[in-house]
């Protein structure tokens, strides 16, 4: 009985060779990491300029504001058409609906926000604008067509920057709540001084 190979003996079999070990995937932390790092970089710049970029639009809101409330007075000097008188009202309340906006005073504030909330939507405060820079429009003055034109680049500011920064709101609350309390530092400031005053006199 001839003996068989060795390599060819049950249980002799070679080991299959181990599957190669899959190779690292980067994970996910890594990632988030990296995503977080560049979206909070690109979003510090933009809340470093919003405070110019708010200031820059109440000086622009409250000049446009002041423009409309002289023009429409003007022009309801003498006896206007009824038309003209009740367009001229409406502007005049419509600047000063927005001077009572862009002032910031904190009960103005409160119910502003409670009645007129469509001043903080782009689209509204847009359509807005331009209804005001209509009224502008029908004096038929120059005056009156070149504050039309304002109005509208005005309301295409305030367009933009409505839907290029969301966080106006946020900021710009911020913004009024730091000059309430420089406000009433220095009432409270001025409040101790006179008391003061009158304690010597006594």
């Amino acid at each position: 009985m001839s003996e068989t190979p060795s390599w060819l003996a049950p249980g002799n079999d070679a080991p299959a060779p181990s599957a190669a070990a899959p190779a690292p995937s980067p994970s996910m932390g890594s990632m988030d990491v990296d995503t977080n790092n560049t979206t909070s970089t690109t979003t510090v710049p933009e809340e470093k300029d919003l405070p110019s970029i708010i200031l820059m639009m109440r000086l622009l809101n409250m000049g446009v504001a002041g423009a409309l409330i002289a023009i429409s007075v003007v022009s309801l000097i003498g006896i206007p058409p009824i038309s003209t008188f009740v367009l001229a009202i409406y502007a005049i309340c419509g600047g000063m609906l927005i001077c009572c906006l862009e002032t910031q005073l904190k009960f103005l504030r409160v119910i502003i926000a409670v009645n007129f909330g469509f001043l903080f939507n782009s689209v509204w405060r847009f359509l807005f604008y331009l209804v005001l820079g209509s009224v502008c429009w029908s004096y038929g003055t120059l005056m009156g067509k070149i504050l039309a034109a304002c109005l509208a680049g005005v309301a295409l500011f305030n367009t933009y920057v409505l839907c290029r920064y969301p966080s106006y709101r946020k900021i710009r609350e911020k913004i009024a709540e730091e000059e309430d309390k420089r406000i009433e530092a220095r009432i409270s400031k001025e409040v101790k001084k006179q008391a003061v005053k009158q304690a010597f006199k006594s």
